[in-house]
């Protein structure tokens, strides 16, 4: 079945920068392609950032779009979509614009299949209110009359219970294809001293946003109520709203020399920090899927994660690893002896095994399969009336 499909993200947030992440609308693309789609990727970017067209593969194209919007919700001109079409796969969650964009593919005969992770804001600001006052407008309504695909279960259980009946629960996967595959041939003592570490620290890291949800001032709380246990240094890669506070509050307790800011890491360049590092610490408790923490699984990292969404799906039963409840928690998990070797292998095997683009792209296929004549007949009453 598989003709030319679409895959849109409107969100202009950053999610999935350009030359950054392991951009999950990427990951998925390649796995089409694989079966024989032609993949076209829509990308939206803010206004101010270069537009253009990227071939990545044969089979795989973005463009990048940009857009006005508001916050990251991005507004897309629908005339930039191919009007041929069999499916469009649309990373939604809470974006309140894209209502046009269903009407446009029930119109030209396009399955449109939404991809939450979430359907609420994770902030309860006034803006975050009135945001999910017109998703509940209108989005949401696409979610409860059309199948949905969710990132977790609890994504899906969110859906459901706002409505939606029809929601099939695909987890992200992981694009080994962009990872170093041969890290463990790499000298570890070599990329520390490259990034003025010694043999004998115990580093941590941690790759996120420094925004209030990802909590990264707790981050430092954690440090400091174990810096002293063993040699530990501490590594942070991330910008954000909160960069000003957080570097104020390393120097107000004297950590400079034992915590090292990254403000960007270029991607081709990431799997440095994860390799050199013992631990990965994850303390945001509204994590969504959370594709660093898998990252950190894949090079053999240790990871200690609050029991979010997200990392209670790439955790559960993974040794090595540990799920916590509390900050708490992740301390005893720093502190205690470090795990097994073979333990941290044989779970990046596990991650590997279970966590492929493949799967997603099954059931996003199946769906276009399934509603193909649904849309097709939209169309054509369009096109009578």
């Amino acid at each position: 079945m598989p003709g030319k499909v679409g895959i849109l993200c409107t969100m202009i947030n950053g999610f999935g920068r350009r030359g950054y992440y392991n951009s999950q609308e990427i990951g998925l693309g390649r796995a089409l392609a694989r079966m024989g789609a032609e993949v076209w990727i829509y990308k939206g970017v803010r206004r101010h950032e270069p537009a253009g067209l990227e071939r990545l593969s044969e089979g795989v194209t973005i463009e990048y779009i940009p857009m006005r919007g508001m916050g990251a919700h991005g507004y897309l001109d629908c005339s930039r979509l191919d009007r041929g079409l069999c499916g469009l796969f649309c990373f939604g969650d809470q974006q309140i614009f894209l209502p046009h964009v269903y009407r446009f593919c029930r119109k030209n005969g396009i399955v449109f299949v939404p991809y939450v992770g979430t359907a609420h804001s994770l902030h309860a600001n006034f803006k975050s209110r009135v945001m999910n006052t017109l998703f509940a407008l209108g989005t949401l309504r696409i979610y409860q009359k059309h199948p949905a695909v969710a990132k977790t279960e609890a994504a899906k259980r969110e859906l459901e219970a706002l409505g939606a009946e029809r929601v099939t629960v695909a987890p992200v996967g992981l694009d080994t294809a962009v990872l170093k595959q041969d890290f463990r041939d790499c000298d570890r003592m070599e990329l520390r001293k490259k990034h003025g570490f010694s043999e004998t620290d115990v580093v941590i890291c941690n790759v996120s946003r420094l925004s209030p949800e990802k909590r990264p001032l707790e981050l430092l709380d954690l440090f400091s109520s174990v810096r002293g246990k063993k040699p530990f240094k501490l590594i942070i890669v991330g910008d954000g709203a909160l960069r000003d506070r957080l570097r104020e509050t390393i120097a107000e307790r004297g950590l400079e020399a034992e915590i090292t800011v990254y403000p960007s890491v270029p991607y081709e360049e990431m799997w440095e920090i994860y390799v050199m590092s013992d631990y990965y610490v994850n303390l945001n408790k509204g994590e969504i899927f959370g594709m660093a923490v898998m990252e950190a699984v894949y090079y053999e990292t240790s990871v200690a994660a609050i029991a979010a969404a997200g990392p209670s799906v790439t955790l559960r039963g993974m040794k090595g690893h540990r799920l916590c409840e509390t900050d708490e928690e992740a301390a005893k998990w720093l502190t205690a002896p470090y795990p097994p070797a073979e333990e941290l292998r044989d779970s990046a095997a596990e991650l590997e095994a279970a966590f492929t683009w493949e799967r997603c792209a099954r059931v996003f296929l199946g769906i276009v399969g399934e509603q193909k004549g649904e849309f097709s007949n939209e169309k054509g009453m369009a096109e009578t009336s």
